[in-house]
């Protein structure tokens, strides 16, 4: 009640995070009266109460409307010209984002047209992701330049993998609606430059800054300067960049309150020595500050320490005195008010928690830490290390899946060079303005420091455990961590509670109750079906708990698709890892897979082995994973309700035509009266053996082979195996696939198809008699 701004900005989350579940006008009312109601009657006996009521109901609406109805505009707004080449007329929006051979803006689009059709252009305005592939002949784009573009508008994948990445909300949430890919020869710059002046001024200053900076420093300590001074972290490599986040030291080149209190703290102490008078030097600040963002670019972590520094400031001109609670809340508010897609930005909830914990933890860790014989130096190093640390922990697992268990001892480290180095680049990038010569002198010393601090990084990151890597927490789990530190590091030594041995023990009690029924609860099989794109992957478990991963797709669905999905799965070890045959478009997004998980057994089929599957031996000889060959008439049991048959390829036998593909191994899983077919790349002459042989084709699921290439699913072959449901695991290709010809076969044949790149990732549930089917993209 003391703090109704802290009341307000909760209120407006919970209005964005409840429209961005439900997407509906309808719930966004009806839990508005909710909240009100339930609000009302908790709070109607208090001071204040109509007030705080009104402000609760107010700010939810805003931000359930708000949100909703820019989502939407945002969602739809290039959708009829998808897939068409156009003509599009706008303005770059962005400084350029070099990655690879790749540059990338954003372009505000004014106009846009059909590329045949010169008569009729439409006024759209709206935010599209440019690409330009990077050449010679293509030069960077400057701020507000005015271009014309033709190229084809693409709209963005949504989620299409249990738990994945939701790409097309993740642009949506910064106001992109589309992307364009153009080469050189399709960009046309025009005369105007437009944009706000503002931002030309910030993105001017930050390119003189990145240049005295480069020209000062060797290259990569010239990247972690710029990266530590204005979050420019272009200059850094992909390997330097890994190193920090496994040592804990990312947060160095975010941009934040501490670069914020480095700017303030100098000009406070030379205005005082002037003789300036606070309410002029304040306001001289508050302006320098401002022009800050500009040059860092808008980040949520640059804009909240710059609100709560000038709301501190403004409270010293009016003589008010500010609570910090107040300013975080008041900053939070004007941020989701001027986006409320910030709520979504991982740099706006990591520097949100990072405060709030600082806030709530410093003390009382600190008092934790005070053991006497360390010096108080080292306590506020750790105190305020961990409190950072313990707010931001779930964040930083739920997004990267990683714990740095090094991240104390490295910040600690390099903690009392930290200040300088950022007093001694702020003098570069200043007094390298007048001339560079001065900026080179002091980087002399800097040089020192930041090569200091990159040692540190790379030795703390290569030592042996100083990451591991875990499974994406539910938002159950992330809640009841929250209430737990909340309670251990505020509450309890804030009122000195005690805890009661009966309570502790009653809390053991249920929660082992919890666990014990979780574990006894019968459980299915479940089979994912992943979209990879061009290729195949399928992930099993058992009702037993057994992991198993049939192929991982291209190379590009490792990382991109395989590895995320596992994490968000809640896997970290896999009992086995099959590879159906050697072909990229199956056995290289595995690859990544055998390198990070603990793998028990790889399954190859036994046959000659081509040069595709070496790649995936050599990783399991070095990492130490049984490599086990199979071939028809094997057995691989998994548990005692769940097996896999081994029905190709047959010993003895070659194939002149596509040998590769038709010495895939075929399997057959069977779980109680359920079996699912799983065929890899074999064509009709596999196809054939397998019906000559008069093997068990029977299934209920079919894995289509070879994506629904017409040289598959023969008329025979669909008539041995009798499926109730295809599965055609295939994404964007020059093939052909899948054949119209196979699809109609299906169709004649009253087989249900399902397509990944239609319907994404393809979930079977089953307990052993009948199968739900559930696609990711409805």
């Amino acid at each position: 009640m003391k703090r109704p701004l802290v009341c307000f900005s909760l209120s407006l989350m919970a209005g964005i995070l409840c429209t961005n579940l439900t997407h509906s006008y309808l719930f966004a009312f009806l839990s508005c009266v909710v909240i009100g109601v339930i609000a009302f009657i908790l709070l109607k006996n208090k001071d204040n109460a109509k007030f705080i009521v009104g402000g609760i109901v107010l700010f939810y609406f805003i931000g359930a409307v708000y949100y909703l109805y820019g989502y939407n505009r945002n969602l739809h707004k290039f959708e009829e010209f998808a897939g068409k080449n156009v003509v599009i007329r706008g303005y770059i929006d962005s400084a350029p984002e070099i990655k690879g051979s790749t540059i990338r803006y954003v372009l505000k689009t004014e106009e846009i047209r059909l590329k045949e059709d010169s008569n009729q252009e439409k006024k759209i305005r709206g935010k599209i992701l440019l690409s330009v592939q990077k050449s010679d002949e293509v030069p960077l784009f400057e701020y507000g330049r005015e271009i014309k573009i033709s190229g084809k508008i693409s709209i963005p994948k949504g989620r299409t993998n249990p738990g994945g990445f939701d790409y097309r909300k993740y642009l949506n949430h910064s106001g992109i609606s589309a992307t364009v890919f153009v080469v050189g020869r399709n960009i046309y710059p025009q005369k105007n430059v437009k944009g706000n002046i503002f931002v030309k001024a910030g993105l001017s200053i930050r390119e003189r800054i990145v240049n005295v900076i480069n020209q000062s420093l060797p290259p990569q300590q010239a990247g972690l300067l710029s990266g530590m001074l204005i979050g420019y972290r272009e200059g850094l490599s992909e390997e330097v960049e890994e190193a920090f986040s496994n040592s804990g030291l990312t947060h160095l080149m975010a941009v934040s309150g501490a670069n914020v209190a480095f700017i303030m703290l100098p000009l406070v102490f030379i205005f005082k020595k002037l003789r300036f008078r606070q309410n002029i030097y304040n306001i001289i600040i508050i302006g320098i500050l401002l022009l800050f963002t500009f040059i860092t670019g808008f980040e949520p972590s640059v804009l909240r320490a710059v609100i709560m520094a000038i709301v501190i400031l403004v409270g010293q001109i009016l003589k008010r005195e500010t609570d910090i609670f107040t300013s975080i809340a008041f900053a939070a508010i004007l941020l989701l008010l001027l986006n409320p897609g910030n709520l979504f930005n991982i740099g706006f909830q990591l520097s949100f928690a990072a405060t709030i914990s600082l806030v709530l933890f410093y003390t009382n860790l600190k008092n934790m830490l005070n053991f006497g014989f360390l010096p108080e130096f080292i306590t506020d190093v750790l105190a305020s290390t961990l409190a950072a640390q313990i707010g931001v922990l779930p964040i930083t697992v739920f997004y990267f899946n990683k714990i740095s268990l090094i991240s104390v001892l490295s910040n600690l480290i390099v903690a009392p060079v930290v200040e300088f180095i950022t007093i001694m680049g702020s003098l570069m990038a200043v007094l390298g303005q007048i001339h560079i010569i001065f900026s080179v002198l002091i980087g002399y010393c800097n040089n020192a420091l930041l090569s200091f601090v990159l040692f540190v990084t790379k030795t703390t990151a290569e030592l042996p455990y100083s990451v591991i890597t875990v499974s994406t927490p539910s938002v159950v789990l992330v809640i009841i961590y929250y209430i737990f530190i909340l309670f251990l590091f505020w509450y309890k030594p804030k009122y000195k509670v005690k805890l009661n041995l009966k309570y502790c023990v009653l809390a053991g009690a249920v929660s082992v109750a919890l666990i014990a029924v979780s574990f006894l609860w019968p459980k299915g099989m479940e089979v994912v079906f992943l979209d990879v794109g061009q290729g195949d992957g399928a992930f099993i478990r058992t009702c037993s708990g057994k992991t198993i991963l049939i192929d991982g797709g291209p190379e590009s669905a490792g990382e991109n698709a395989v590895v995320p999905f596992l994490l968000d799965y809640g896997v970290t070890e896999i009992d086995l890892v099959v590879v159906s045959h050697g072909h990229d478009d199956h056995y290289k997004g595995l690859l990544p897979v055998l390198e990070n998980f603990k793998v028990r057994t790889l399954i190859i089929p036994d046959v000659d082995t081509d040069e595709g599957l070496l790649d995936a031996i050599e990783i399991a000889r070095k990492r130490k994973i049984s490599v086990e060959k199979c071939e028809k008439d094997d057995v691989i049991t998994l548990d005692k309700k769940t097996y896999i048959e081994v029905l190709h390829p047959r010993e003895g036998i070659y194939f002149n035509e596509s040998g590769i593909n038709n010495s895939s191994l075929v399997l057959k899983l069977n779980f109680k009266d359920v079996s699912i077919l799983f065929t890899g790349d074999i064509e009709k002459e596999a196809e054939r053996l397998l019906c000559e042989d008069e093997v068990n084709l029977d299934a209920d699921v079919l894995k289509v082979a070879h994506h629904g290439s017409s040289t598959s699913s023969t008329e025979e072959f669909l008539d041995s195996v009798t499926p109730d449901v295809a599965v055609i695991s295939v994404g964007k290709n020059n093939f052909g696939h899948p054949s119209e010809e196979v699809l109609q076969r299906m169709e004649s044949k009253g087989i249900y198809v399902l397509r990944t790149d239609i319907s994404g990732a393809v979930v079977l549930k089953t307990y052993g008699e009948k199968i739900r089917i559930r696609p990711t993209v409805p």
